[in-house]
């Protein structure tokens, strides 16, 4: 039998470690990674293997040859571009006999890989993914099965709210060579195609067999730093077999016969590569230290990686989690402090402290991004330097002359932190069109026409006063997809982005008439007759942002009654606390009712988001407003054909559209699932569940001030009063709670969840909505950030919601343990 092992990986969160060699050859108990998986590979009686290579690949090459001093025959496979993980196998199908197995060469385990093949042959599969259970399993494909091993579903790389199992593949692979050959018809026009993305979802959709073999015993992908020590200590201690000299092995150390030791130096739980030189009077604790690496006299080194050629002085101390890349001489009585990265080819000075604020790294050593936005501490995460990082980053993936349209809010923070984006686009040779202080809803509508590359918003935090947003956004005005943010995390991360010569250093120049173009369209597209007709009075709180300067503008083109509160301009006012926040609604409902007026509407200081208070003084939430405005839109426009909502969105949307014939569309509740929802012609309406409402005639995204004109249109139209319409909207009951739940039990719950609910009808969009009839549901959502699960329920009576909540929280806390 054969095996393909993928060996074309950057390595990019090991840097500094693998800045000079690509992450399979990144040293494990003294051997590269990939030494390890021949090994196990021999083991199993495989030792014919195709290398498929890309990164660095004549280091692989050299090291490898044929194979033969290693007891294997090697062949291998370089793809002249990145053609994804299915498509880089297929560049060596003519070289594939028959059946064979697929494995990363950068991965550490000692699974059974007999024990996979014999459980592919028995099921007689097309295609078998080795699983495994993980605490954390954000980073890698999740995967669900049947009582016999079958593949029902499968998510790459999801957000908490997708994780629906704890169950994870692990990039090992049993194929027939003819399940190979559908790469192209899986990757269709595409020129990539990857085994999850691809291939794996093309076999279920032609109902292949498609089985996931479940094995116990050691498995890590070795994809940052921490993974790497922890490994290679874990390793050390036995809890993973793999193939050691015992020659090496010397009172819990590993350390080669050719490195030199003084005696009274004091080696703990640590790896010592060949031809070290260790001086006396020297402690090194819980480290890996390479090959040709020198530390002299009374040095000490702590819970710390050194590359090869290091050479630490005298007294000099590694403090905790520090990484040293090859060649960097570090002088004598250098006191280089906890999670500092150096890089290759550095000299520290003697008697130096090396303290360089790496802060962001480490913030975001797992993700950077939320969705399409990086929220940091201002000045403290998000700092000029980071940010002038952020956008050379962005500048160098849009491309040297490319053109970025850049704003912000009115803080001052916010200012800072532009203006050092800015310095970094134009540095990577972009041309920055400057917006200065347009809302979101505007700079998404002037790239809509894709008259720039990409867009960038910054602004303070409207949960949290002490942090900053930085927003992306695509060609199109879109949120940026995880492909492209995970390119630019790379770029980021991996110091990949550089400045270029002095004579291509971009262009800034600052846009003009924006308002006034956008206030022309605006206007057209709502029936100002209607509006004016019905003479309303409305009062609207404009949470101290920007739209206060545009919308009123704009209201004095309609005979329309007004009262603004919070219409000046105060950065330090724009964030709110919960306890703010249904203050400023109690005091809108006050003057409503005081007022007589027909509405009051709060919109946030970003321009996105609106909420009702009705002619009543009634507060509308979240669930209960969508349901409204659905509802309305449904009354007057009977043919509507889609609207699309969040998954957790009320059921009284489904009864409205019920009598219409209307298709509910749902989806992921983010702005970036809503927006793509908007791409089919067939829906006219789109609503998020926290305000945000998207009418696609007008525009994609969320665009509070437009909402507030087509609602008071649609309201017109109507002839009602917005609290009698509210009482004809179709009514169910929700109730909420949150439970308490820790990161590495978020996956096994989830699995746990889905286990249970197995024969009842259910939905795993964003996390897991269980149905008990057309409008009882439970909906249970891992949190994305916090270290909680969401407990929603909805029902025809309070108590069935309630009970159900309580019901599916009491799970969670029993399977949480």
């Amino acid at each position: 039998m054969q095996a393909v092992v993928m060996a074309g990986g950057f390595g990019t969160r090991l840097r500094p470690l693998t800045a000079n060699i690509p992450k399979p050859m990144t040293p494990l108990l003294n051997k590269p990674i990939i030494e390890h998986i021949i090994e196990l590979l021999k083991k199993h009686e495989i030792s014919d293997l195709i290398l498929i290579l890309y990164h660095q690949a004549e280091i692989i090459r050299d090291y490898f040859k044929d194979g033969k001093k290693f007891g294997v025959k090697i062949q291998y496979v370089k793809p002249d571009a990145d053609y994804g993980t299915a498509g880089a196998v297929y560049c060596g199908y003519d070289l594939i006999k028959d059946r064979f197995i697929i494995i990363s060469g950068d991965v550490v385990t000692d699974f059974d890989l007999s024990q996979a093949i014999r459980f592919h042959e028995k099921r007689k599969s097309v295609s078998t993914l080795v699983l495994t259970r993980a605490k954390y399993p954000l980073q890698f494909g999740i995967v669900l099965t049947d009582k016999e091993g079958k593949i029902t579903k499968f998510l790459e790389k999801p957000s908490w709210s997708e994780v629906f199992s704890d169950t994870i593949n692990t990039g090992i692979y049993v194929l027939e060579k003819e399940t190979l050959g559908l790469v192209p018809k899986a990757r269709g026009n595409k020129s990539d195609c990857d085994f999850s993305k691809n291939l794996f979802p093309y076999l279920l959709r032609n109902k292949m067999p498609l089985y996931g073999a479940t094995l116990s015993g050691y498995w890590r992908d070795v994809g940052s730093l921490d993974d790497y020590i922890k490994t290679n200590l874990e390793a050390l201690k036995g809890k993973v077999e793999l193939k050691v000299a015992k020659n090496v092995i010397k009172n819990g150390n590993i350390i080669v016969p050719s490195a030199k030791v003084s005696r009274s130096a004091k080696i703990i739980n640590s790896i010592i590569g060949n031809k070290c030189y260790i001086a006396s009077g020297t402690v090194i604790k819980d480290s890996v230290i390479w090959n040709n690496t020198s530390i002299e006299e009374n040095a000490k080194v702590n819970y710390s990686v050194l590359c090869n050629n290091v050479k630490i002085k005298s007294g000099s101390r590694i403090n905790e989690n520090v990484f040293i890349g090859s060649n960097v001489v570090i002088g004598n009585n250098v006191q280089v402090r906890s999670d500092v990265k150096i890089w290759p080819q550095k000299n520290v000075d003697s008697n130096s402290i090396v303290t360089k604020n790496l802060i962001w790294e480490e913030r975001w050593k797992d993700t950077m991004f939320t969705d399409s936005r990086i929220t940091g501490i201002s000045n403290i995460e998000i700092t000029p330097e980071f940010s002038a990082k952020l956008g050379m980053a962005y500048g160098v993936f849009a491309g040297l002359g490319s053109k970025i349209f850049i704003s912000r809010d009115i803080d001052n923070v916010s200012l800072m932190i532009k203006g050092s984006i800015t310095s970094g686009l134009l540095s990577s040779g972009v041309n920055v069109l400057d917006y200065q202080t347009t809302p979101i809803p505007i700079l998404r509508q002037e790239l809509s026409g894709g008259k720039a590359e990409g867009g960038i918003f910054v602004r303070k935090s409207p949960f949290d006063s002490s942090r900053c947003d930085i927003i992306f956004f695509d060609s199109n005005g879109k949120d940026l997809s995880s492909a492209k943010i995970k390119s630019i995390e790379r770029l980021v991360i991996s110091n990949d982005a550089r400045p270029i010569p002095f004579d291509k250093i971009g262009s800034i120049s600052y846009a003009e008439r924006t308002y006034e173009s956008y206030s022309e369209r605006f206007i057209s597209m709502l029936n100002k007759d209607v509006i004016n007709q019905r003479k309303f009075k409305i009062a609207i709180n404009y949470s101290h942002g920007i739209t206060s300067t545009i919308l009123n503008k704009i209201l004095g083109e309609f005979n329309i009654e007004l009262v603004t509160l919070d219409s000046h301009l105060d950065s330090s006012k724009q964030t709110r606390s919960p306890e703010e926040f249904r203050n400023d609604l109690q005091q809108l409902s006050y003057i409503v009712t005081s007022l007589k007026y027909d509405a009051g509407f709060l919109i946030d200081a970003g321009g996105e988001k609106i909420y009702l208070v009705d002619d009543t003084g009634k507060i509308l939430s979240y669930d209960r407003f969508l349901s409204l405005v659905v509802f309305m839109y449904l009354t007057l426009y009977p043919k509507t054909k889609k609207i699309a909502v969040p998954i957790q969105a009320s059921g009284e949307i489904d009864i409205a559209a019920k009598k219409y014939f209307t298709e509910i569309v749902r989806v992921k509740d983010s702005h970036f699932a809503i927006m793509n929802a908007t791409d089919d012609p067939d829906v006219e309406l789109a609503g998020g569940t926290k305000g945000g409402v998207i009418f696609p005639q007008f525009s994609f995204a969320t665009d509070g001030m437009f909402s507030i004109m087509k609602i008071l249109e649609l309201a017109a139209r109507s002839r009602k009063k917005f609290n009698e319409i509210e009482k004809k909207t179709p009514v169910l009951h929700m109730a909420k709670n949150n439970v308490f739940c820790t990161l590495d039990m978020k996956g096994k719950i989830m699995r746990k969840l889905v286990e249970d609910s197995e024969g009842l009808k259910r939905q795993l969009i964003d996390g897991i909505k269980i149905y008990f009839d057309e409008y009882t549901w439970v909906l249970c959502i891992p949190d994305s950030e916090r270290e909680i699960f969401h407990v929603n329920s909805e029902a025809r009576t309070r108590k069935k919601a309630e009970q159900l909540v309580k019901e599916y929280s009491a799970k969670i806390k029993k399977y949480h343990g």
